[in-house]
Formats: structure tokens, sequence, C-alpha cells
């Protein structure tokens, strides 16, 4: 069972459903790009309007995996941890439920790189590893080397 330590709330918004009354699908890398920002913002990582104000970072892998149906305002909870932290990338995992019938709706991760002012990467800081291992614990998988 992935232990998660944050959570945050959506509410399904109209235009974020389907002609058959569901939100497309697009719309849940949406809620969990909400979800990342909340997060990084919880642990005091984000500054304006950069979610990570000590590097830059790209996304490079994203997915989801349906569950069950969300429909128009139906109340999620976005569960999100740092899973594991490499040299130049770190993975953030999802979990989103239905609030009221405690239904998991969707699974889903997104893969960062951290980036220099060129596009390439770079390694992530030390500061960064330390404020992540610190709020999640031994939940969080380090691999390789790292910061220095």
């Amino acid at each position: 069972m992935e232990l998660f330590h944050f959570t945050t709330d959506v509410r399904v918004r109209l235009p974020e459903t389907d002609a058959m009354a569901i939100v497309f699908h697009g719309h849940f890398f949406t809620y969990m790009e909400v979800g990342r920002v909340d997060y990084l913002r919880n642990l005091g990582l984000a500054e304006g309007i950069r979610p990570i104000k000590d590097f830059e970072n790209v996304v490079a892998h994203a997915e989801c995996d349906f569950k069950s149906p969300a429909r128009l305002d139906d109340p999620l909870v976005i569960s999100v941890r740092v899973a594991e932290i490499g040299r130049h990338s770190f993975r953030f995992r999802f979990k989103m439920i239905h609030r009221k019938e405690n239904r998991l709706v969707a699974l889903g991760s997104t893969v960062h790189c951290a980036v220099d002012e060129h596009m390439q990467p770079m390694l992530i800081p030390e500061s960064f590893i330390a404020k992540i291992v610190a709020f999640e614990g031994d939940s969080v998988k380090i691999r390789g080397q790292t910061g220095a």
C-alpha cells in the first residue's frame, strides 16, 4: 500500500466534462498538476509563479490509469507524494478518490527532470532533496548519487 502524506481537493467543473457527462481524460493531468503545485507550496518549495523556486524542471513522462468515472460537481481528493528521487529526475505519484463515495477514480504519475538555463539536465539540489525526505520519510526512494 502506497503511503501519501499530502492531499488537496478539487471539484469537477462543467467545462471539464465531455458529451457523456464524465470528466474528459485530459483533465486528470490538470488535477495532478494542481496536486503537485499544492504539495510543493505546502513544503515551502514554491515561490510566486514558480512551482519550484530553486531550479527549473520539465515533465519527461506522465501517465494516468482511469479506474472509475468522475462527474460534474464530484468532490475529488488528490493524494500526492514524491515516490523517488534520482540524480536529475524525480517522480510524483497521485491517487484520486471520490470524497463522498471513497471510490478510487484514477492513479497517475509524472517524472520531472531538473534542467539548467540551457535546458540541460542538472543535479537536483540537496536542499530540495532534504525537504522532500524530511516530509516523506522512508517512503521516498533515493536512487544513485544525489545533488552534490
